[in-house]
């Protein structure tokens, strides 16, 4: 179990800043989302997390600085779910699944039995054993995504950071993989989301980040409310028997 913590965190593009002065802690086994009107930084937040674009500041886990890890270690604390696959090669999908463990020393050779039991558990609770023996460029974005996340859980990484996990998949796959989400074992899970709906249902605390700044943190139900969500969307918050959202408050204000 590890815990998250990001201390002064930033994010720079030439001369463009991305994300600046990032700070929060997350406790070992939550359910995070990551939340912002487009352009906020939420996927930058999570790629640097992941150790993917250079950043200032400092980013631990498990009390551990990244910067003092090496590739290996990394993968194995912190798993990233990419909003969608750039792999283009025609590997079956137990061949991109059985990538997580690479991390665990395998190289690009044979995988031991334990490995194999670890690629068909990733592959159960991520819902997606009827798609073994595909070929991985073949499938839906839906199905693709799936797998991706059988890649991550398979490196047993403590650590999921997932960006719009959801996005490709219908609505009783959304459903399905948030249950997934809050039933893993022993991870805490970052997650960008655009549902804000799905961001109070599922998780547990969330993070709203606005033109690169973090403007709130804290429980889901008190970041997705109304004052939190007039400020940085722009729309009024209806409460009723769902969540709903509506634009043009401001003039029926006047």
């Amino acid at each position: 179990m590890s815990t998250l913590r990001v201390h002064e965190l930033g994010v720079r593009y030439a001369k463009s800043t991305i994300l600046e002065g990032i700070d929060f802690a997350i406790e070992a086994g939550e359910r995070v989302a990551i939340l912002g009107p487009n352009g906020a930084g939420k996927s930058t937040l999570l790629r640097a997390l992941a150790g993917l674009v250079p950043y200032s500041g400092t980013i631990e886990a498990g009390g551990r600085s990244l910067s003092s890890m090496d590739a290996r270690e990394r993968a194995r604390t912190l798993a990233y779910v990419p909003q969608r696959s750039m792999l283009h090669a025609g590997l079956e999908t137990g061949e991109v699944v059985a990538q997580g463990r690479y991390a665990h020393g395998r190289g690009l050779g044979r995988l031991s039995r334990k490995d194999e039991e670890r690629v068909a558990r990733a592959m159960e609770i991520a819902r997606c054993l009827d798609l073994a023996g595909r070929r991985f460029d073949r499938l839906s974005i839906g199905q693709q995504q799936r797998i991706l996340i059988a890649r991550a859980l398979a490196t047993q990484a403590p650590i999921l950071l997932m960006d719009e996990p959801t996005a490709a998949l219908d609505v009783r796959e959304v459903l399905a993989t948030f249950r997934m989400l809050r039933e893993l074992p022993d991870r805490t899970v970052l997650c960008v989301i655009h549902g804000l709906a799905d961001a109070r249902r599922f998780t547990d605390r969330a993070l709203l980040l606005d033109a690169g700044t973090l403007v709130r943190f804290g429980p889901s139900a008190e970041v997705v409310a109304p004052m939190p969500v007039r400020d940085t969307y722009g729309v009024r918050m209806i409460e009723d028997a769902d969540l709903r959202f509506e634009e043009g408050f401001e003039e029926e204000q006047e």
